[in-house]
């Protein structure tokens, strides 16, 4: 079971990465669909959603993981591993401007989502979503450099 889930949110970073939701919105619906299956999953269990409240969650996470697929985090990653001392002045400004542009709009994402979360979870359920969310992403990131690192 830990590999399945392993390998879902492998594919899910993969997903994100690539942007391929917003470029290819069309192609394999049904592992996008398992995909988000199996996260739901996994933040129903560890913020202890009772059914009810959990059918009020899930539309609203929904809608904010759509949201925040939809930002292109290769401009965050990119400016920690680019060597400065090889860009020009204005590529330099270019890559620090994508960089604070994509930051901002978590940010814009996650206010505009507490409000809604706040309606339906309690403000430490917020929490242990966010850490879910980051310790699911770490998993993945582990995921990919045991495969890639054969």
């Amino acid at each position: 079971m830990k590999n399945i889930i392993a390998f879902v949110f492998f594919i899910t970073t993969f997903l994100v990465g690539l942007n391929v939701e917003a470029q290819n919105a069309g192609q394999f619906p049904r592992l996008r669909e398992r995909i988000a299956q199996a996260k739901l999953r996994e933040i129903k269990a560890s913020l202890q959603l009772d059914e009810a409240t959990f059918n009020r969650f899930r539309p609203i996470y929904t809608r904010y993981e759509q949201e925040v697929t939809s930002i292109d985090f290769r401009k965050m990653g990119r400016l920690m591993k680019v060597d400065a001392d090889s860009l020009s002045t204005s590529e330099a400004d270019e890559l620090i401007v994508n960089q604070l542009s994509a930051a901002k709009q978590l940010v814009q994402i996650r206010e505009k989502y507490y409000h809604e979360f706040r309606k339906v979870i309690a403000p430490q359920q917020i929490i242990k979503l966010y850490q879910t969310e980051a310790e699911l992403r770490k998993k993945v990131m582990q995921e990919l450099k045991r495969r890639f690192n054969r």
